[in-house]
């Protein structure tokens, strides 16, 4: 085990070094749609200010290998979870692999913690005949619960602690005042295009609440109505750019990913 994290810590120090290099470099547009790590590590950058300094550079370092072998042990961990949640979804080999690079896609576009979109996507998936919707439509689902985050500006743990609200949400039925209160507090557009999309509502944060209150909004309800309204959601981003602590979330989306890489390749 020990000469496998030590391979992983290397690994991750190439990859942290090339993501220093790529700053002295910094111009032009993220291109999110990129396919590879690399690519996603040279657009992101291009989107950091030229002015970005050695300190910022010294915190992404500190933040990739904080911890030593702890820290990386993290990093395995968390791409451990991320497959048992896939796995637990009823997801295995290829399909596995497209939904997750799906949700990964997501997360880096979106500034998105990638372990809890997976688990919100992995805990709505459970009850997908519940709710009646398709793989695409809860990628989908999924897709604009990362966008509306961004919308947000929520940091990691607030977003964590929504998405998990949210994922409860769908899975108990009938949206619970205390689950909406959270998402209100932690990720207020995901209540925003909710209301947008919920005809009762009307648009109403507030009215869709006391409907809530009263037990009258289905989990099923509830996704629809997010679904229909999520088109508020673009143009709120439309001119928006990534703040600092969005980038270190998706550089740490990217060293989860290539923790997963390395799990795979020592299997």
């Amino acid at each position: 085990m020990a000469t496998d994290v030590e391979k992983l810590i290397v690994a991750l120090e190439a990859r942290t070094r090339a993501f220093e290099n790529a700053l002295a470099r910094a111009n032009g547009t993220a291109d999110r749609r990129a396919r590879s790590i690399e690519r996603r590590f040279q657009t992101m950058n291009k989107n950091l200010s030229a002015g970005f300094n050695a300190a910022a550079g010294a915190a992404v370092r500190a933040f990739a290998l904080i911890g030593g072998a702890s820290g990386a042990k993290n990093l395995v961990d968390s791409a451990t979870r991320i497959d048992n949640a896939l796995k637990v979804a009823g997801l295995s080999g290829q399909e596995l692999e497209k939904v997750y690079e799906r949700l990964r896609a997501s997360a880096l576009a979106n500034a998105a913690p990638i372990e809890s979109l997976v688990t919100l996507y992995g805990r709505a998936a459970i009850v997908q005949k519940e709710l009646g919707v398709s793989t695409e439509e809860l990628l989908g689902f999924t897709n604009n619960v990362a966008l509306a985050l961004r919308v947000a500006g929520t940091d990691a743990q607030s977003a964590s602690g929504a998405l998990l609200q949210l994922s409860q949400a769908l899975g108990s039925g009938t949206v619970r005042a205390e689950e909406f209160n959270s998402i209100l507090e932690g990720a207020l557009p995901i209540a925003q295009a909710a209301a947008a999309g919920l005809e009762e509502a009307g648009g109403s944060v507030a009215k869709l609440r006391q409907l809530v209150v009263d037990g009258e909004v289905s989990s099923e309800a509830f996704f629809r109505a997010f679904e229909a309204g999520s088109v508020i959601l673009e143009d709120k981003v439309a001119n928006a750019t990534l703040t600092l602590d969005q980038r270190l979330v998706n550089l740490q989306t990217s060293l989860v990913d290539a923790a997963r890489r390395f799990n795979e390749s020592s299997e």
